[in-house]
């Protein structure tokens, strides 16, 4: 698989262009960052790529399959998973139950054995993939607490595990490391890295530079719709427009 493909994404609001012809290329095996001030249009990127607003023009693809058009459900079962800024877990429902929902989801349950109320043939394989995502974020210890309870960061790798319990081909992640301590921030880089190294395509949108540097193969600052530079992370960040519309968060 060769990644997510975007191609000439438009998003208007009115008068406004949120997204104006934007040309993105998220390589499977690689982490690519997309940065940029508040209002430069990333977030209603993802929007589009994940299928929650609608498009005024352009197309995604996800290996050799065009998504344009499909509804945020077929797109996730396609291979797209994604976590926004915003935390949204089941907060009655323990972290094992919330990352199990990704896994089920992604596997879903055949038609038959639903209609005639047998057993789930795959629930074997969805406990195994919820155990595996558990283990490998740090968080098999909470895996009966209810996910409520838990500070910010540790929600948001709640949110990170229900994603890949879905075993996704592209993984889009909303300010991944917000609310997160300095050890979950560096765990997470070294999730990303192997999950990446693993041939997973990710597209993440982050505030935190040093994060980005760390962590990113790729860096495509964004402003008012459109991506103005493209590079590697050190050379985007330090560049002039760069450092004028980041001065005192590099």
């Amino acid at each position: 698989m060769t990644g997510l493909v975007i191609r000439g994404l438009r998003r208007r609001f009115g008068g406004l262009a949120a997204v104006d012809g934007v040309d993105l290329d998220v390589p499977a095996g690689a982490v690519t960052a997309l940065i940029g001030p508040n209002g430069a249009g990333k977030t209603t990127l993802f929007h589009c790529v994940t299928g929650m607003d609608a498009t005024d023009g352009g197309t995604v693809v996800l290996g050799d399959r065009d998504l344009s058009g499909l509804p945020p459900h077929l797109r996730a079962r396609a291979g797209i998973a994604w976590t926004y800024q915003r935390i949204e877990l089941f907060a009655g429902m323990t972290v094992a139950e919330n990352v199990r929902v990704g896994a089920e989801n992604r596997r879903g349950r055949p038609l038959v054995a639903g209609l005639l109320g047998l057993p789930d043939p795959r629930r074997a394989a969805v406990r195994a993939a919820t155990g595996a995502v558990l283990d490998r974020l740090g968080l098999s210890a909470l895996a009966d607490v209810p996910a409520g309870t838990l500070p910010t960061g540790t929600m948001r790798l709640v949110e990170l595990g229900r994603a890949l319990a879905a075993a996704p081909a592209a993984l889009l992640l909303d300010e991944p490391a917000s609310g997160l301590d300095d050890h979950q921030i560096a765990r997470l880089a070294g999730v990303l890295r192997t999950l990446a190294d693993d041939g997973l395509a990710i597209l993440l949108v982050e505030h935190d530079l040093r994060f980005v540097t760390a962590v990113a193969d790729t860096a495509h600052l964004m402003v008012s719709g459109r991506v103005l530079l493209s590079g590697r992370p050190e050379e985007v960040v330090a560049a002039p427009l760069a450092r004028e519309l980041y001065v005192g968060e590099a």
